[in-house]
């Protein structure tokens, strides 16, 4: 059988996130429930996203070429930097409309249809939340993380949508759907941050984390006592691939040909620690 592509999560995110967001969409403007209508347009971004994804995922899958020798890894945190823009723009628009309702006045004509598309919507989100994890996890894709954020935090977006209707009902205070809507969109905003901090951190080859690093050093002092260490570290991420460079520090007493051994010992043990895309270069100074 053939092994399934880190495409095709987001492919089904997009056909998942379409039929929540016309649902709630629909059901929202025909009630006028600014919160299932809010989490409408968080399901609209989460639809922009995944579909993003999908392009930016096929574009990283994309062998090196002259132009990229290096390949098109990156194309997955330039598609999460994006992605947390058009979410926090969105996240804005909405605390700004609650704000407005909020001060003119809203109106609902009936709750019941807006809380049980809500608490469909919270089951096929946490759902999919937890797939998507599972196959960005898998395939190490800062792009598939950001979208299964997308979904897990419709767990919020619609438990909050459900609450505010559910008040709304028990009490005939409409101001709770103002309000509710306003804390998905603070919620949306706050959270936007943490990808675009990953992204843009991937993208500005920020060093692994220092698990990663701990991982070089073993690797390095497993090699036995003809190494002495090791200098000038300096790894970087770009998709699921991780890259080393380092100065591995041999006895001076060891021939050429071994050192070049033990540099070709220290690329496997690394690849076999940190995936087998694993990108090393090393040289070797006598000690």
């Amino acid at each position: 059988m053939r092994r399934a592509t880190s495409r095709t999560p987001a492919i089904v995110a997009v056909v998942v996130a379409s039929i929540l967001a016309a649902g709630k969409l629909v059901v929202g403007f025909l009630t006028g429930s600014l919160a299932l209508v809010a989490a409408g347009v968080d399901n609209v971004l989460d639809v922009t996203c995944s579909g993003l994804n999908v392009f930016f995922l096929g574009l990283a899958r994309k062998p090196p070429d002259e132009e990229h020798p290096f390949g098109h890894e990156k194309a997955e945190a330039l598609s999460g930097v994006i992605q947390a823009t058009i979410i926090a723009m969105g996240g804005l628009y909405l605390a700004g409309r609650s704000l407005w309702e909020l001060a003119t006045g809203s109106a609902i004509s009936a709750t019941g249809p807006g809380l049980i598309v809500s608490l469909i919507s919270l089951a096929v989100s946490v759902a999919l939340g937890l797939y998507l994890s599972h196959q960005a996890r898998r395939y190490r894709s800062v792009a598939l993380r950001a979208d299964a954020f997308h979904y897990l935090t419709d767990i919020f977006t619609n438990g909050t949508a459900a609450v505010a209707l559910l008040l709304v009902r028990m009490t005939g205070a409409h101001w709770w759907d103002p309000v509710g809507s306003l804390v998905i969109s603070l919620y949306i905003v706050r959270e936007s941050v943490d990808i675009l901090k990953d992204g843009a951190n991937e993208l500005l080859d920020r060093g692994v984390c220092a698990e990663t690093q701990r991982a070089v050093v073993r690797a390095v002092e497993s090699l036995g006592p003809e190494v002495r260490g090791f200098s000038d570290l300096r790894t970087r991420e770009a998709g699921r691939t991780v890259f080393v460079e380092l100065r591995l520090k041999v006895d001076r007493s060891v021939s050429f040909e071994r050192s070049h051994e033990l540099s070709e010992e220290l690329i496997r043990r690394l690849r076999e620690e940190l995936g087998p895309t694993t990108q090393v270069m090393v040289d070797t100074d006598p000690v």
